[in-house]
């Protein structure tokens, strides 16, 4: 296992990753679209990564979804049909405009300081310099707060990353002792990407 690959976000002419979701499960599952990826890459555990946006309404949208279908047939995704595309997700491609009805905020980051970096799962909020807080109503975009000052006084406190990798750790148990080869079950991935995309790093 080792560093995940991020959801996008795009967001003000610029291109943001998600580095946490209030709510995980509520966001996106990506069976409801009649997909069940598997492990494609190692840096991309769970076989599929995201992009979203807004659409012409100001609602959250996916806009990109990048995966793969354990070698079945992909379905149409709103009318869309998948294209050959080789990512460390899979080797498929949906471009889409798929509203999406989610209520809470997700946090979004760039400008990542690298001495923060963390050689597995995804990176935390506090190692990027610029993080904003979207928080939505049904899908409907309703604020935006500037978290960055958060993040930077994190970075105060976890001074060198040993903390938060420790940390993850102690989550992840006998996790990162476990052959890639064998694979790992859903409960275990469903644990890791709830501690992926927690929000209590800045939500504390």
């Amino acid at each position: 296992m080792r560093a995940q690959f991020f959801d996008g976000f795009d967001f003000s002419q610029y291109k943001f990753s998600i580095v946490a979701v209030e709510h995980v499960n509520d966001l996106f599952q990506i069976e409801t679209f009649g997909l069940h990826p598997i492990m494609y890459n190692e840096a991309c555990l769970r076989g599929y990564t995201c992009i979203f946006g807004f659409n012409e309404d100001k609602k959250l949208a996916l806009h990109k979804l990048l995966t793969n279908n354990n070698g079945m047939p992909a379905p149409d995704i709103d009318g869309a049909a998948a294209v050959p595309f080789r990512s460390p997700a899979g080797d498929l491609k949906y471009e889409l405009h798929h509203a999406i009805d989610y209520t809470g905020s997700i946090l979004i980051a760039n400008s990542f300081i690298e001495k923060y970096f963390v050689p597995f799962g995804f990176q935390l909020p506090h190692a990027f310099r610029k993080v904003f807080e979207l928080t939505f109503d049904h899908g409907v975009f309703v604020q935006v707060d500037d978290r960055s000052e958060q993040a930077r006084q994190l970075r105060i406190e976890y001074e060198e990353p040993v903390g938060p990798r420790k940390k993850v750790q102690i989550r992840l148990g006998g996790l990162m002792n476990k052959s890639e080869e064998y694979g790992f079950d859903d409960e275990t991935i469903a644990q890791y990407m709830d501690l992926s995309y927690d929000t209590k790093y800045l939500f504390t």
